[in-house]
């Protein structure tokens, strides 16, 4: 599985995020989407860059207090540049510290609104996909790693092909685009290679009785490869930098941009989902 993802984010990263959020509803296991007011203000989501800008007003049912709300927009109001797709995202993660309350109740026991609320894009899926399971929190960390893991990996690849086109008097000694892209390939590497020996070893090891998830080695090793994913995007599009801009904009850029959804999804799966209820290491095997 770790391989699988890891080859569909190096082979495109947009088609790979696109993929994984129609495939999986990763957003399930927060709880029951709040659906639209339908006596308020109807819903509207639209696209902006990085993301979207949702408007509308939703209740928030009594009782539980969730860190994180999934905010669903009805498919027939959603709403945006001419000719959206119905594939559009129409469940959006949003932390329930930033909602605005309507009518001064607390916001436990109220409606709310949001007016042009930015989401992004990697905290956006869709009610079509098959719901993940609050045990299936193994599954869903890994797959955004490795798809993370090998998004990088493309950038790697990206930056020494602009190697032909550089001016010398522009780069830093040591830091052309191929020495640069093979020093952070050799880290995504060795990353790579760790993190599958340790998920293997982990699965082996504690088979069908494994502990919740969150308290396993595991958790520690996807969310240090986490770290050094983000880590190689950033220094591969700062090495990038000095480099002339094409017609058509800076290297690397429409590389970042699909791959920053991934990103933002990875940092909320394996830093800041709840980890009350979790998973067995094994149960990703089956997916």
């Amino acid at each position: 599985m770790l391989e699988c993802f890891e080859l569909a984010g190096h082979e495109d990263p947009a088609v790979a995020w696109s993929t994984f959020t129609g495939t999986w509803n990763w957003a399930a296991p927060l709880g029951p989407s709040l659906s639209a007011d339908d006596a308020g203000v109807g819903s509207v989501v639209r696209r902006v860059p990085g993301g979207f800008s949702l408007s509308g007003r939703w209740h928030r049912p009594p009782g539980a207090r969730p860190e994180w709300l999934v905010v669903s927009v009805v498919p027939d109001r959603q709403r945006g540049a001419a000719g959206t797709s119905k594939r559009e995202p129409d469940l959006f993660v949003v932390a329930a510290k930033a909602l605005r309350v309507t009518d001064g109740t607390p916001v436990s026991t109220s409606a709310f609104e949001l007016t042009d609320f930015y989401i992004p894009a990697g905290l956006a899926t869709h009610t079509t996909g098959t719901g993940l399971e609050p045990s299936d929190g193994g599954f869903f960390r890994t797959a955004v790693t490795a798809m993370a893991l090998g998004a990088a990996r493309r950038l790697t690849e990206a930056l020494a092909a602009l190697d032909p086109s550089c001016e010398p008097a522009v780069i830093p000694a040591g830091r052309a685009p191929a020495a640069s892209a093979a020093e952070l390939d050799a880290v995504l590497h060795d990353e790579r290679s760790a993190l599958a020996a340790a998920l293997h070893g982990i699965s082996e090891a504690e088979g069908v009785n494994a502990r919740p998830f969150a308290e396993t080695p595991a958790a520690v090793h996807l969310e240090r490869a986490g770290q050094v994913a983000r880590h190689v995007v950033a220094a591969t599009y700062e090495r990038a930098l000095p480099l002339p801009a094409r017609h058509d904009g800076h290297p690397l850029v429409r590389l970042v941009e699909d791959t920053s959804p991934i990103l933002q999804c990875m940092r909320f799966a394996v830093e800041l989902m709840p980890r009350h209820s979790d998973i067995p290491t094994r149960k990703a095997q089956t997916r």
